[in-house]
């Protein structure tokens, strides 16, 4: 959270200097009594903080109702719809029993599976990343093209250990658990920026609050010789900021296109900021640290989970859905019920 450094102000104390009065027998000239100016701090100085604090939430929180809103229970919606579908296929042609079967499998694998990105395939690992990275499909910055190019940069022999781990930090279950322990933890963040920048008390009390609703940033810059001194990067690359966004309760986050939308969600790995300069065939890679809360990770693992199992990415599953009626054309559905009554007397008689 941004911070607006009010100068000190000195409220309350009046300096009058009157000096030494002379008592003598005559009638004494009224002595020449002078007061300090003092400067007091004005309401608007003391409330500043606290309104950025009350318009950041109310922004963020309009972010998450507008996202919600959008599509409520989204996921949900996907569920009962393709259940409709599948009811008519069915009804339809009741020997596609076993396509049905098959497709409740491979959406229960990828719901499983994109949840914490173990063993997904590409198609499940390509839709969750786009619900739990910032610029998804950005060519030259953001989160998304950072992850892409990790893989590079490990051993051949140590990316059957590396990568589990890797996908996972960039998984909706890590989204969860940043954004779970974003509010317990952004608020000594707050408290370390401010006592680092000289913060009043008003301020930092300020400054904690918000961090508990809008997040804070940790600023970890000072790892940046070591790390770039550690021969990790091809020459003439080097990192120039890294820090990490830890999400307070109403944190949005942000992923997908385009870079810094009202799209909610995000991950541990999208929780980072790392900035690159002289990157090979890119140049400078900016991917700021974009925290996330637990309502805008639920939010968009939900809407992850939709988008696995056929959501076309916006408006609601259900607006459109159509029930399933039975035929009347006398095709598949008629002749399995015209069928009923011999399939019972087989039935009866092997008894």
């Amino acid at each position: 959270m941004r911070r607006i450094l009010c100068p000190y102000a000195t409220a309350g104390v009046v300096l009058i200097g009157a000096g030494l009065i002379g008592v003598t027998p005559v009638a004494a000239p009224l002595p020449d009594v002078q007061v300090r100016n003092v400067a007091l701090a004005s309401d608007t100085d003391s409330l500043g903080p606290w309104q950025e604090v009350f318009n950041t939430a109310s922004q963020n929180a309009t972010t998450l109702l507008n996202n919600y809103f959008s599509a409520p229970s989204v996921a949900l919606q996907q569920v009962v719809a393709n259940q409709a579908g599948f009811a008519q296929q069915l009804l339809d042609d009741p020997t596609s029993i076993s396509n049905v079967m098959v497709q409740l499998q491979d959406n229960l694998a990828a719901a499983w599976t994109g949840y914490g990105l173990q063993g997904a395939s590409d198609d499940t690992r390509d839709t969750v990343l786009a619900h739990t990275l910032e610029c998804s499909g950005c060519l030259a910055s953001g989160h998304a093209v950072l992850f892409g190019e990790i893989p590079g940069y490990i051993p051949a022999d140590e990316q059957a250990a590396a990568l589990p781990i890797i996908n996972f930090l960039a998984s909706p279950a890590s989204g969860i658990i940043m954004g779970e322990l974003g509010p317990l933890i952004s608020p000594w963040v707050a408290l370390f920026n401010s006592l680092g920048d000289g913060d009043n008390a008003n301020q930092v009390l300020a400054n904690m609050v918000g961090a508990f609703f809008n997040g804070a940033t940790l600023n970890l810059d000072s790892l940046i010789p070591t790390i770039n001194g550690a021969g990790l990067f091809p020459p003439g690359m080097s990192m120039v900021n890294l820090d990490i966004g830890f999400g307070g309760l109403l944190s949005p986050g942000s992923v997908g296109l385009p870079a810094g939308g009202d799209s909610v969600g995000g991950s541990i790995f999208n929780s980072v900021g790392i900035d690159f300069t002289g990157v090979p065939s890119v140049g400078n890679l900016d991917a700021p640290s974009e925290p996330v809360g637990p309502i805008g990770a639920l939010e968009g693992w939900a809407q992850a989970i939709a988008d696995l199992l056929g959501w076309s990415g916006s408006g609601s599953p259900l607006a459109d859905v159509t029930l399933p009626v039975i035929p009347d054309d006398g095709g598949a559905a008629a002749s399995l019920a015209a069928d009923v009554p011999t399939w019972w007397q087989d039935l009866v008689a092997a008894l």
